[in-house]
């Protein structure tokens, strides 16, 4: 990517490359916040049935 470029998924505006760089970053850790958050709630979720199989059993 050249450094006048606007990046995928950034809106064109007149920031310098640096806070470009910076947007791009602060976004991909969102994401990562966003994909840990569904995990957790995956896993709470899974030990939620996995425990209301077993202490429904004979």
């Amino acid at each position: 990517m050249k450094t006048d470029e606007t990046p995928t998924g950034l809106s064109p505006s007149d920031d310098s490359p640096a806070e470009k760089r910076t947007k791009v970053q602060a976004g991909k850790g969102l994401v990562w916040i966003i994909c840990g958050v569904a995990v957790a709630a995956f896993a709470l979720y899974a030990f939620t049935v996995v425990y209301g199989i077993i202490a429904s059993g004979p």
